[in-house]
Formats: C-alpha cells, sequence, structure tokens
C-alpha cells in the first residue's frame, strides 16, 4: 500500500465480541473468584474502575461527543500537534552558578526557567536584590526565554528585583514572558500569609502592573500545596476549583474584568506516580475550569468564550513522591510523571532534579531533567498528536468520573463557605490528613512499594552527609515587621533603600498565620527518618547495629524467608549478614558470635520453628551472647515463644522497626 493511499478499517478480519461472552470467558479462567471484585481498581476517592472497556462505554460520557471532528479538550486548528514548553527549575543558592545552571539549560534544549525563590530553603535561589539578579540572568535572551517565577510569597519579592534589574540594564520590561506565581490563596494555606485580604491586595497590585506585559501572567493558583499537603486527585482538583473560584470572585469584585483575569490565568499542577489517574486528572481539570467561569460570566454578564483548550496547565513532577535514599529511582518516577503531564495536555512541564529533596541541584541531576523531556519530545514522539489520550476507553471514563467527583465535591464545598472558610474552620486540612494518613498506611503495610526506600534497599547507602535539608514546612519561614502597605510600591522603595529579598519576603507575611498551615510532606519521610536514625546511632557507635540472618532447613523456604528479612529489615539501615545457609543451630550460633550480632533472625519453614527456635535460643545461651532473636514468618503460624520478634507480611514497617531501634537502644524522638 503507497503512503498516499487511504487504509481500511482496522481489524476488519476479527469478528466483534459481544461483552456477554467476554466475560463468561474471564470468568471460566478465573474459576470462582468474582470477576468484578477481581479486576476492579479503587483509588483513595473511592473511584472504582475496571479494567476493561468496550467502545459503548464511552456513548454515555458527556463530554465525548459521538459526532466531533477534533478531540475534545483541544483545538486541532491552533495546536495541530501537542507541543509543550520544556521548563528546568534554577535555584541554587549561589548567583554565578545559579547563572551557569540556566545557560547550560538554554544551550540543552530548554525554552523556559522556573526561578524557585524560597528564603528557608538551602537548596533555593537567594538573592539578596536586583545585583544578584542581574548576575543570574547575564547572558539570557529574555526575548526568547520565559521566565517563571517561584514560589509563593517570595516570588513577588523576585518580580520587584527583576523589575530593578530590568531598569537599570535598560532593558524594556515588554520582554518579559512567562508567570510570577503568587497565589493568596495557596500562599495562605501553606502558611506564608496571615492575613488574606492583604494576600489578595499584593495579588491585584501585581495584576495592575503585568497587566501590559502580554507574555506574562500573573494570576496563577498553583495545587502545589494540596498536593504536597497528601490529598487525593479528587481533593487537588476540589481545591484548585475552590482557589480559582476565590480568585475570579475578588477580582471582579474589585472590577476586573473576566477577559482580563482569564487571559493571565494559569495553573500550576504536580502530577504523581498514578500514570493514568494523572492523565485524566489534567484532562479533567480542562472540562471543569470553564463550568467554573461560566458562572461568573452569568454573574457578570460576561461572554469569555472560555473553552477546554484555553486554559493554561504548568505541571511540574512531584516533591511527594520523591526519595532521598536510592535518590536514582527518582529518575524514573518523574519519567512516568513527565509522561502523564504530556499526555495529559500540560503546556509547560517542569521536571525536578532526581536529587531536589536532598541537596542543592548539581549539573548532573539538572541535565538528566531536562533530557527526560528531551527525550519525549524528539525520540518517543510525544509531540505529534494533539490529545493523544482521546478516545482512549480507560482515560475518557476515569476523566469523567474524576471531573464529576471533583465538581460535587466543590460544590460541597462552595456550600460551606468555600476554601477559606475551610482552611479556617480547620475542615479542609482535616479531610487532607486523612487521606495523607491512608497514603502512609499504604506504605507502612508495604501495599505502596517505594523501590530502594521500603523495598530493595541498598544496605550500604549513607544520606546523612549528603542531606541538606531544604524543603521544610513552608510556614517556618519567618516573619518581618510588616510593610507600611502591601503593595509593589512599597517593596520597590524599601528595596531600594537596602532591604533584602529575605527581609522583604518575612515582612510580607505580615503576622502569625491563624490557620493550621497544610504540611509539605514527603511519602517516604517517616520510613527515611528510621534510617537517618540507625546512621546518627553508627556514627556514635562506630557502626551500625549488626543482624545475622540464620537460614536453616529447606532449601526455598529459608531461601525465601532470608530474602524477605533482608529487605524488611535494611529498611532500617542496619548491617547484614546473610550466608546462604547453616547446617544447624549451633553453627548459626557460632556465627553470631563472630559478627557480634545485635540480631539474630531465624529463616526457615513453619515446620522447622518449633524445633530450630529452642535450640538456637540454647546455643547463643550456651555461649553468653545477647541478641534479639527474631522469626521471619508470622505468629499466628507458628507455636512458639520463644522469639523476641516476628517479621512477615503483615508486619507494620513503621511500627516493627521502631520498635526493633528502641530495644536497641536508638533514641526514637530524635529527628536525626
Amino acid at each position: 500500500m503507497s503512503e498516499t493511499e487511504p487504509h481500511g478499517a482496522l481489524f476488519d478480519e476479527f469478528p466483534a465480541v459481544d461483552a456477554a461472552d467476554w466475560r463468561r470467558a474471564v470468568q471460566d479462567d478465573l474459576g470462582t473468584a468474582d470477576i468484578d471484585d477481581f479486576l476492579e481498581w479503587s483509588s483513595l476517592d473511592g473511584i472504582s474502575v475496571p479494567a476493561y472497556f468496550r467502545r459503548e462505554d464511552l456513548e454515555d460520557l458527556p463530554h465525548v461527543a459521538s459526532d466531533a471532528e477534533a478531540p475534545p479538550l483541544a483545538d486541532v486548528d491552533e495546536r495541530s500537534a501537542n507541543g509543550w514548553t520544556i521548563c528546568q527549575p534554577v535555584h541554587h543558592p549561589d548567583p554565578d552558578t545559579a547563572n551557569e545552571h540556566a545557560r547550560d539549560a538554554l544551550d540543552g534544549g530548554v525554552s523556559a526557567l522556573q526561578l524557585s525563590y524560597h528564603p528557608s530553603s538551602q537548596s533555593a535561589l537567594r538573592p539578596a536584590g536586583p545585583d544578584d539578579v542581574t548576575t543570574l540572568l547575564d547572558g539570557i535572551d529574555l526575548h526568547t526565554t520565559g521566565l517563571h517565577l517561584d514560589e509563593g510569597r517570595g516570588a513577588v519579592g523576585l518580580y520587584i528585583a527583576l523589575r530593578e534589574s530590568l531598569s537599570e540594564q535598560r532593558i524594556d520590561p515588554q520582554a518579559l514572558r512567562g508567570s510570577v506565581r503568587f497565589d493568596p490563596v495557596a500562599a495562605f494555606a501553606a502558611g506564608q500569609v496571615g492575613d488574606i485580604d492583604r494576600a489578595f491586595s499584593l495579588a491585584h497590585d501585581l495584576l495592575r502592573e503585568t497587566e501590559g506585559l502580554p507574555k506574562f501572567q500573573s494570576v496563577s493558583i498553583d495545587a502545589r500545596v494540596y498536593h504536597d499537603a497528601g490529598t487525593s486527585a479528587v481533593q487537588e482538583l476540589t481545591c484548585t476549583l475552590g482557589a480559582l473560584t476565590e480568585r475570579l470572585a475578588r477580582g471582579t469584585e474589585q472590577h476586573w474584568s473576566l477577559s482580563t483575569l482569564l487571559d493571565d490565568l494559569q495553573i500550576v499542577v504536580p502530577v504523581s506516580t498514578s500514570y493514568f489517574v494523572e492523565i485524566a486528572k489534567l484532562r479533567a481539570l480542562r472540562l471543569l475550569v470553564p463550568q467554573v467561569i461560566e458562572a461568573f460570566e452569568d454573574e457578570t454578564n460576561a461572554e469569555s468564550d472560555f473553552g477546554p483548550a484555553d486554559l493554561r496547565i504548568h505541571a511540574e513532577t512531584s516533591r511527594r513522591t520523591e526519595t532521598i535514599y536510592d535518590p536514582y529511582v527518582n529518575m524514573l518516577r518523574a519519567t512516568t510523571e513527565s509522561m502523564s503531564a504530556v499526555l495529559g495536555g500540560c503546556d509547560t512541564l517542569t521536571v525536578r532534579p532526581y536529587d531536589a529533596s536532598l541537596r542543592p541541584p548539581n549539573d548532573f541531576g539538572l541535565r538528566i531533567a531536562r533530557n527526560v523531556q528531551l527525550i519525549l519530545e524528539h525520540e518517543a514522539h510525544f509531540d505529534q498528536v494533539s490529545d493523544p489520550a482521546a478516545g482512549s476507553y480507560y482515560v475518557e471514563t476515569l476523566t469523567n468520573k474524576l471531573a464529576q467527583r471533583a465538581w460535587d465535591q466543590f460544590q460541597q464545598l462552595e456550600a460551606e463557605g468555600g476554601i477559606l472558610e475551610a482552611l479556617r474552620t480547620g475542615t479542609l486540612q482535616k479531610q487532607i490528613a486523612e487521606t495523607r494518613q491512608e497514603r502512609r498506611n499504604a506504605v507502612d503495610d508495604r501495599k505502596q512499594v517505594l523501590v530502594g526506600t521500603t523495598h530493595y534497599p541498598s544496605l550500604d547507602e549513607q544520606r546523612r552527609d549528603d542531606l541538606a535539608r531544604p524543603d521544610g514546612n513552608s510556614s517556618s519561614n519567618g516573619t518581618g515587621a510588616p510593610l507600611p502597605s502591601p503593595n509593589l510600591n512599597t517593596i520597590r522603595s524599601v528595596l531600594r533603600d537596602g532591604a533584602t529579598l529575605p527581609e522583604i519576603t518575612a515582612a510580607l507575611r505580615s503576622d502569625e498565620s491563624p490557620i493550621a498551615p497544610l504540611p509539605r510532606v514527603r511519602v517516604a519521610e517517616e520510613i527515611e527518618t528510621i534510617r537517618l536514625r540507625t546512621e546518627a546511632y553508627a556514627e556514635d557507635h562506630e557502626s551500625p547495629p549488626q543482624v545475622l540472618l540464620a537460614p536453616l532447613g529447606p532449601p526455598a523456604a529459608r531461601s525465601a524467608r532470608a530474602t524477605f528479612a533482608r529487605n524488611f529489615l535494611g529498611v532500617a539501615g542496619v548491617a547484614i549478614e546473610e550466608p546462604l545457609q547453616f547446617e544447624s543451630a549451633d553453627e548459626a550460633a557460632a556465627a553470631a558470635v563472630e559478627h557480634d550480632a545485635d540480631i539474630v533472625v531465624l529463616c526457615s519453614s513453619n515446620d522447622e520453628y518449633p524445633d530450630l527456635a529452642p535450640a538456637l535460643s540454647a546455643a547463643l545461651n550456651e555461649r553468653g551472647h545477647e541478641s534479639l532473636l527474631g522469626i521471619a514468618g508470622s505468629p499466628n503460624d507458628i507455636d512458639v515463644d520463644q522469639a523476641d520478634f516476628f517479621v512477615h507480611q503483615g508486619s507494620p514497617l513503621k511500627e516493627t522497626l521502631t520498635t526493633l531501634q528502641k530495644r536497641l537502644g536508638i533514641d526514637v524522638t530524635s529527628e536525626a
């Protein structure tokens, strides 16, 4: 067939299969198992999705029109391909090094820079004023490079410093493209600002100043604060819609036109590792935002003609999923997250360096981060098809379910007074905390595996010396004397009088937060803290606790259980001696004395334990060797009482390892 000759319908040679026949075939394969229980998957939101779909499943989805000539969430006339802007974070605390990173990024293929300024972070930009910003941007063409100023109230001072720098260099600010990310609601939720009215006043002042910059947006809705606190996808969408509603309501009350607000609107969306859910989340957001805007059109008698394709989404890979142990796995997490973001239709994408939660970025981490996007574009060709997820039975159904559930929760949020009221009463914090605990439970129960952290740990890895602790709770960054008035001219004036950006950022907080701020957490933090305590113990005692695995008895059982015990206990950072086998309990006890083992773990079959456990305990006692004796297996299956502890599939990871640390004399109250 020639390239110009049209092809016929695909798979016509295969007969259609009736859904009932398909289910019967699956049921025959499963035997007595219930097909729905076996095949359906449920999210943290309680959304159940079956494992298979058919064409007819799309017929009842309101956003999928059977006669549509274009994908529903993209305008193919304006965006025939799936192009996105490749953005790289620049946040080294030294301005000269940050400039090197920025120039390398632009030479390496990115077209936008994300300048992350957080005064309390050891790995964020820390410019003192306009001179440092000038150094940071030296040699960078602002006519072709987008600048996204991050994060929260720190971005406000950074914006003024940027404008002052441009003025000193006599560069026309009209050249600016990008955004300043100050979301008053997000800053309030994170505890960055205490007075929400002052925060909105500052946001309106920003909009007033940037209104004449056609390629620079200042109406940002930042969903990262909710995501980093542990929300589900539906909760994240709900909070985003709530923040958008508050922003539009306050803006129109201040007589801003709806079109002006929407022209400057962008939404910053973090993307996690739940691959299909994250694709659907971005697509659901495009469906939901126009519905919110439609309500304001009715109230203001304005016609914006704002559709799903008009929404600007800046996606960022998730901080919440990052680990400090085996950080190279973060490259894989960021890759799947990036794929979700691009397939979900983001306009701009920032990939966090693999070691962003560990230390200030280096050349290698930044290069790998941008190469993820370059590979997706130039080698995987993710840029070739507009709205590539359109028509996927699974993704379209999941998009619809997320959108419906989020809209229902959003309406409930508004009925209870809106997002600010939910923050003041603590209702929102409580709901997010419950979901956050579910995530922690999944890690603790080993249902969610974090490779290198909760499973397959590298026993020799140490991170205390590397850890810069760059990302504490954003509410803990100081309170300065309030500025006389929360406007840009005041900030500009005090900056010219010699005030530094950290001082200005602290002053913008104005007073203590009247709410319980949303925390900024990573899923792995509690487990990582256990291992960091072991490292601290090792520094004080010249070595970590010693564990001897004692494989005895049948080869299959001893090998499997030794591997399990190694992976389970290795999470705590202990030193593990793992011989292939011992011929007798006496031989194992001798090895325990030789290695000065603090813990001995018997690894065998349930049938062997009643004989082996007393024998090993007696052999250890005969040698006067004091150690904890553990058994790899469940006490429900083993009728012995000679063991000090058990490790098995049902053992809660955090509780078990913390208890062992206590018994070994490790201080479990320390921050490590």
